[in-house]
């Protein structure tokens, strides 16, 4: 085993600034190369018995000139800073195992570094990130994903780490949370890891590339924010009500008030990570694949790993044990008890109504009798985009939503989608698309629900997919019971639609229904105007909403206009949206989108990649009007999401065959460990 150029070759382009550094045995020695410099083997062949490294990101091409110019010089005067990094090109995940310093580890404690290693890996490739060069450092193991980030983005690797290790540290074996500065250097593959002494327990060992991707993908920076983001989602101890006696909140005392039983408590750098038995959301979802955190400043968290749990944080796992706990607050946003619909009144002559017992409902209510508008109350049904939710909460039961944006914006394929994103809820959903037949919403909800990684092309369509084979079946067991779609060929006559709709909700227990659209509804004929009629219809649509409890989605045209779209085009009189509890516009990033939307939004930034944006125009429950979010869209699966390159996720996902299988290429003829075998 030695060093290999070819190794080199992975981290660098040719024409690459690297710093090879060596640290101990004093005295430092370093040189600046071009990743292909021949002169780096007769460099290193001086030094037999050292250990070296490497610098990770982009070098200013001005380091080249130091005094250490194509050769390795003894005490430097200077080495690389982050002051002479450009960029980011390399994310370094270091699995080491728990020892004393200054050693080697054992190869018991190596295996346990490979297996938190390979657990990490799996894991962040679920969650979009690309495949990663894995490395042998000598004493643990390497993960190195490719990307392209600015020295300002050093707070984001900063706590991608700190989340990671929060994920993976166990007892015996930690992420390093401190190599996420820009010079960060790391090993020289193919060179000796010397630590301690020599001995059998605790050898010294090459290190060494075992495994890269054939070609090495870059991971969008968009994907380590979602993750860095998790940061955001603990809560801080003042965010945190106390328990019911008024002390401070005990994490441990809470878990055991709730039955909530522990698999193993962990120190980790930045607390105590406490896995969880099984997941409070999902009891298949057991062994530690749950865990909830409690932070050394005093916050708390709780991550899944399960794709169907990615939305759920520490104010949804206490309100799932503790229902109370949010009561009044605006984190209280989950499932409870079902509001009961006030008794039918007839109104008397007396300006008041009769009710149950012989006693009458006054139609003016005195001020001190009112009760409360309890938030614990609101059932809330996640759109499962994170950026969206953050902003109005998700969608109560009992409100209508209207959609609306121009030919080809992408509106009916968000809403179809937030209909998957409530069945992976558990709520069933009704759906009707005067568009099109029942068999072509099929195909296309079809496609949504398998997501990327259960398509392949269609050979009979260019530019198009089809589900591979056996996922059909699997579906159509899974989504069962759950969705039902409007059969055109009984008319699209409104109050059969609306009947049909109100009839199979009402006796399947359903929480969701989605009208698409409102100018395929067919509108009697008679004296009303046309836009008063379409009113009308929106409001009985939206009494439905009320009476069964459901969200109800609404597309609505907008009017032809050659404008930035705006509220007031939505298609009837302006009262369709005075009706609506939200109203969003659904904007095709285009020429056109991109000539007029500084008019409306001067300030905002469109990222690159960027294929929709979610205008939310009205929020009735949280007064949010006038913020976009950001839509990415997938053609494999024609879904959309708010992280680039990580389609949505749906709960269904974990229990379909994976057909794909990366391709993996290894580096040498050596036995791999079974862990990074394809």
């Amino acid at each position: 085993m030695g060093f290999s150029v070819n190794w080199l070759s992975l981290l660098h382009a040719p024409e690459d600034i690297v710093e090879i550094r060596s640290i101990e045995p004093k005295p430092i020695v370093s040189g600046y190369f071009r990743a292909n410099s021949p002169a780096i083997q007769s460099e290193l062949s001086r030094y037999p018995n050292r250990t070296f490294y490497q610098t990770l990101n982009r070098i200013k091409k001005g380091c080249y000139s130091r005094e250490q110019h194509e050769r390795l010089v003894e005490r430097p005067n200077v080495t690389t800073s982050d002051n002479d990094i450009v960029g980011y090109q390399w994310i370094l995940v270091d699995a080491d195992p728990v020892r004393p310093s200054g050693i080697s580890s054992s190869k018991a404690e190596k295996e346990a570094a490979r297996k938190v290693a390979g657990t990490a890996m799996k894991k962040l490739m679920a969650m979009g990130f690309s495949e990663p060069i894995v490395a042998d450092s000598g004493n643990g193991y390497h993960l190195l994903f490719r990307i392209h980030a600015g020295l300002n983005e050093k707070q984001v690797l900063a706590d991608l780490l700190a989340v990671l290790d929060m994920w993976f540290s166990t007892d015996t074996v930690k992420i390093d949370t401190s190599v996420f500065n820009p010079a960060r250097i790391t090993k020289l593959y193919g060179t000796l890891a010397q630590k301690g002494a020599d001995t059998p327990e605790r050898p010294h060992r090459f290190s060494r590339i075992i495994r890269y991707p054939n070609p090495v993908k870059e991971t969008s920076m968009a994907l380590v924010q979602n993750i860095a983001n998790v940061r955001r989602d603990m809560v801080s101890a003042s965010e945190n009500p106390k328990q019911r006696n008024g002390k401070a909140f005990n994490l441990e005392q809470f878990l055991a008030d709730h039955s909530v039983q522990v698999l193993k408590k962990i120190v980790i750098s930045t607390g105590t990570k406490y896995q969880l038995e099984e997941c409070p959301f999902d009891s298949t979802h057991r062994n530690g694949d749950a865990a909830v955190f409690a932070y050394n400043d005093g916050s708390f968290g709780f991550h899944c790993f399960h794709n169907s749990c990615s939305g759920y944080h520490w104010h949804e796992f206490r309100e799932k044990l503790d229902p109370e706990a949010y009561a009044n607050s605006p984190y209280s946003i989950h499932k409870a008890a079902k509001i009961l619909e006030p008794p039918k009144r007839m109104v008397t002559q007396s300006g008041s109504s009769p009710i149950e017992g012989g006693a009458t409902h006054p139609r003016m209510l005195d001020f001190a009798s009112i009760p409360n508008y309890d938030r614990s109350k609101i059932v809330v049904i996640r759109s499962r985009l994170d950026k969206l939710d953050a902003k109005i909460g998700g969608f109560n039961k009992g409100e209508l939503s209207v959609w609306s944006g121009s030919n080809a914006s992408g509106k009916s394929t968000l809403v179809s989608q937030l209909g998957l994103a409530a069945i992976t809820q558990g709520y069933k959903v009704a759906l009707f698309s005067g568009e099109m037949t029942a068999s072509r919403v099929r195909e296309w909800i079809l496609l949504q629900a398998a997501g990327p990684e259960n398509v392949e092309a269609d050979k009979l369509s260019h530019g198009h997919y089809c589900l591979k084979p056996g996922i059909e079946q699997k579906l159509d067991d899974m989504l069962s019971g759950m969705l039902a779609i409007y059969d055109n060929d009984f008319g699209t006559d409104w109050e059969v639609v609306l009947n049909t709709v109100y009839d199979w909700v009402k006796q399947n227990s359903a929480s969701v229904a989605i009208i698409d659209n409102l100018m395929a509804l067919d509108l009697p004929t008679g004296a009303l105007d046309k836009y008063d009629m379409q009113t009308r219809i929106v409001k009985r649509f939206s009494a439905m909403a009320k009476e069964l409890n459901i969200h109800l989605h609404f597309i609505c045209h907008p009017r032809k206009t050659e404008a930035f779209l705006r509220k007031g085009d939505i298609s009837g009189t302006s009262d369709i949206t005075n009706v609506a509890d939200n109203v969003f516009m659904v904007h095709r990033i285009n020429a056109d989108f991109l000539s007029r939307y500084k008019m409306v939004y001067p300030k905002l930034v469109i990222p690159d990649g960027t294929g929709n944006a979610l205008e939310i125009m009205k929020n009735r429950d949280l007064g949010v009007v006038d913020e976009m979010v950001m839509l990415y869209f997938d053609k494999r699966s024609r879904t959309m999401s708010d992280v680039k390159g990580l389609p949505p996720q749906h709960a269904w996902s974990e229990r379909i065959s994976q057909v794909s299988m990366h391709e993996f290429t290894p580096v040498d003829d050596a036995e791999l460990p079974e862990e990074w075998r394809t």
